[in-house]
């Protein structure tokens, strides 16, 4: 029961703020949800009246241009297209452009018109495109971003402030097989943390495929969980050659492993560690992130072990001799509370990385 209240609070919290949009500043000029009849075959109204021909919209192709200028003095032609589509399409139109145009770009682009007019099947767009996998190209000037459907939808009912944050987050955390949104789940779960009891439901997003749930579940600290981290530590090659570099899509569940021990100190993850440590040594290839969270995660165990562990990569092996090992050392202890008892070896062999003023600058 105590599993099952917040799935039930966050539905209800999703169904009360839908019945009462209107009142959370979503305007329109003539209400449209989904239940109305929308237009399945939408593409077919290009090439029709005031609508974009045929030929301009295959000239537009998958791109949603977020400006007009290309970045070099010109102009990208997608851009007046677009304008063109604003100018003419009713609410009833781009509502099922978003739903059902074979254009992912178009899906995206008419979403953010509605968005901008703060309309009311926003909410409901949202949680039918959700699923929505399809990538899209979009230019800024000249640089050229890649998005996802859903998660552009997601995050420009962020942006504009469509819905309440918790109304957003529910609908993330508890829509299953959101693999595609995994930053947004992981960022959404830590802040429904702060109100709502989420570890089963972090536990179930971890099996779904949401390998950076462990950062989270480590600070429960619990006994059924240990072998879910032996298991992730212990895929530290995987996705590697011979020479540690990634072939492919790589393994990222010894990272997040990793990151989540400096939460969690236990005797039983001590071997990995320096099984982790020896190959990280050997390695032609240097993974500079797992160096930051490896470190992180003996140096939490503030103790005899921890210091002799460190003392054997930077003294016995040497590795202040490597490609940014001193820099990683130096991250690790200071992006950290500081633990005096390795100001030793920190003192000895770190180096302030050249980009820490700028970067801690520009952070706060």
């Amino acid at each position: 029961m105590k599993r099952l209240f917040p799935i039930l609070f966050a539905c209800l919290c999703l169904t009360a703020c839908h019945k009462n949009n209107s009142s959370n500043g979503l305007l329109s000029e003539k209400p449209i949800t989904m239940d109305d009849t929308l237009i399945v075959n939408v593409d077919s109204i290009f090439g029709t009246g005031d609508f974009p021909s045929k030929e301009e919209m295959a000239m537009m192709g998958n791109v949603f241009y977020q400006t007009e200028s290309d970045g070099w003095a010109g102009t990208y032609p997608g851009w007046y297209v677009q304008e063109k589509i604003k100018a003419v399409a009713t609410d009833k139109e781009l509502c099922s452009m978003a739903r059902f145009s074979s254009v992912p770009a178009l899906r995206a682009f008419a979403f953010s018109v509605l968005a901008e007019k703060r309309h009311e099947a926003c909410f409901d767009i949202v949680c039918a495109g959700i699923m929505d996998t399809a990538t899209f190209s979009a230019p800024s000037c000249d640089v050229i971003w890649g998005w996802c459907v859903a998660e552009y939808m997601i995050l420009t009912s962020q942006w504009d402030s469509l819905f309440s944050q918790f109304t957003l987050d529910s609908l993330i955390v508890f829509t299953p097989d959101l693999s595609h949104l995994d930053s947004q789940v992981w960022l959404a779960v830590i802040r429904l943390s702060d109100t709502l009891e989420m570890y089963d439901r972090m536990r179930e997003l971890y099996l779904e495929g949401h390998d950076n749930m462990l950062v989270e579940l480590a600070r429960y600290k619990k006994e059924s969980d240990k072998d879910l981290f032996v298991a992730a530590l212990k895929q530290y090659k995987n996705g590697l050659d011979r020479e540690g570099v990634c072939r492919g899509e790589c393994d990222n569940k010894t990272n997040f492993a990793l990151s989540g021990l400096k939460n969690w100190q236990d005797a039983d993850f001590i071997p990995l560690l320096e099984e982790i440590r020896d190959y990280e040594l050997k390695r032609r290839y240097i993974d500079y992130g797992r160096l930051v969270v490896l470190f992180k995660a003996v140096m939490a165990y503030d103790d005899d072990w921890a210091y002799h562990f460190m003392e054997e990569i930077f003294e016995t092996k040497q590795a202040y001799k490597k490609t940014m090992y001193p820099e990683n050392l130096y991250k690790a202890y200071y992006e950290e509370p500081e633990r005096v008892r390795f100001l030793p070896i920190v003192s000895k062999y770190a180096k302030k990385p050249y980009d820490w003023d700028w970067y801690h600058s520009n952070e706060k």
